[in-house]
């Protein structure tokens, strides 16, 4: 606060004061608001000396650290921990409340895909180290929100479909870890309890409190087929759940671009075409056509060969299912980039030339791919 003397021409006789007015001490001598009614009252007041009072300017605000944006492939490490719990606590029936918090698991991952859909696409096809139930229900759950957004259904009534995709293996996890690294064909116990475990999954989830019909009517005909050749029922055509047509789908495509001990993993670009064609008969045809579409012929996260030789990696769609956006990591001359280089696959010089398996001579850093750092 300091004191600033008035002048003259500042005050104006007959008008009201616009400030309070002090002496030199300090001490009120007008209100704001008093009016002086001549000119030698003025005159005789600016002899003595008028003052008012400056407040000093609030301070300003300490700039504050810009908040970095959060990384959506450290959301998903934390989301294969909760659902993993999640999981645990479904088997044991140890907390009542799992259904609920399953629920507000799915609002989350409706969340994380609206946050970043193409770094969830890329979390898909990059991340598979963990275990494999575990993570293929996680691939699930996230394929099954893009894909129903692109149905236009509408968030509520896709969570309890997600509530299937993160559940629809319960009934087998611990086979789903020894047949994932086995080696040797599948024995016919085995079969039959691959056979058995929508049923099964279904015992677990109404034991665990879940009584949503579509939750668990989802789960039940998830492995059903058009062509009847589905188990556990043998149902056909209309018979069978839509939503679990959708998860049909998901969970094929999921399955088939994850490397298992007695078979390499397929390219995306070839897991949609089998899909699409040689699936067709057993398979949504419509629905089928929706999901190559949403997801793009070269999805975030795969591997491509430019024509310009570069190898680069997939990291966001761009409206054209063909020309998405990369970035570079491998130079024409096979020399890693000491950073990655965007790449719009629109440009006739980075188009696509092939796809490419994962390189795994070459470290890559997710995070840094997506802009995340």
């Amino acid at each position: 606060m300091s004191m600033s003397r008035i002048r003259k021409e500042e005050i104006r006789v007959g008008q009201p004061l616009p400030w309070p007015v002090y002496d030199s001490n300090g001490l009120l001598l007008l209100s704001k608001g008093f009016i002086i009614a001549s000119e030698h009252q003025l005159d005789s007041l600016v002899q003595r000396g008028l003052y008012s009072i400056k407040l000093a300017p609030p301070p300003k605000p300490q700039a504050q650290e810009e908040k970095k944006p959060v990384s959506p492939f450290k959301v998903f490490d934390q989301f294969q921990l909760r659902l993993k719990r999640l999981c645990e606590d479904l088997k044991t029936h140890s907390q009542p409340d799992v259904p609920e918090r399953i629920l507000r698991f799915c609002a989350d991952l409706q969340q994380l895909c609206r946050y970043d859909a193409d770094a969830v696409l890329g979390a898909v096809h990059l991340i598979h180290d963990g275990q494999y139930t575990i993570i293929h229900s996680l691939h699930a759950a996230l394929l099954t929100e893009l894909f129903l957004r692109a149905l236009g259904i509408s968030a509520e009534d896709r969570l309890p479909i997600l509530a299937a995709a993160l559940t629809h293996d319960i009934g087998m996890m611990d086979t789903h870890e020894l047949l994932h690294k086995q080696q040797s064909p599948l024995t016919d116990a085995q079969w039959e309890e691959v056979r058995r475990h929508p049923k099964h999954s279904v015992a677990i989830l109404e034991k665990a409190g879940v009584i949503d019909g579509i939750w668990l009517e989802t789960v039940l005909h998830h492995h059903e087929r058009l062509d009847g050749t589905g188990y556990p029922f043998g149902l056909k055509d209309d018979d069978i759940f839509f939503p679990a047509r959708v998860l049909a789908i998901v969970d094929i495509y999921g399955a088939m671009i994850k490397r298992r001990a007695y078979r390499e993993c397929l390219q995306a670009k070839d897991a949609l075409r089998e899909i699409f064609l040689k699936l067709a008969g057993e398979v949504d045809e419509q629905l089928a056509k929706i999901f190559v579409k949403e997801l793009g012929i070269f999805p975030p996260g795969v591997f491509v060969r430019l024509k310009n030789s570069e190898v680069a990696v997939v990291t966001h769609r761009s409206g054209v299912a063909t020309s998405p956006i990369a970035q570079a990591i491998i130079g024409p001359r096979g020399a890693p980039l000491a950073k990655p280089v965007k790449r719009d696959t629109r440009n006739i010089e980075f188009a696509i030339h092939e796809l490419v398996p994962r390189e795994n001579t070459v470290s890559i850093n997710l995070c840094t791919l997506w802009g995340y750092v």
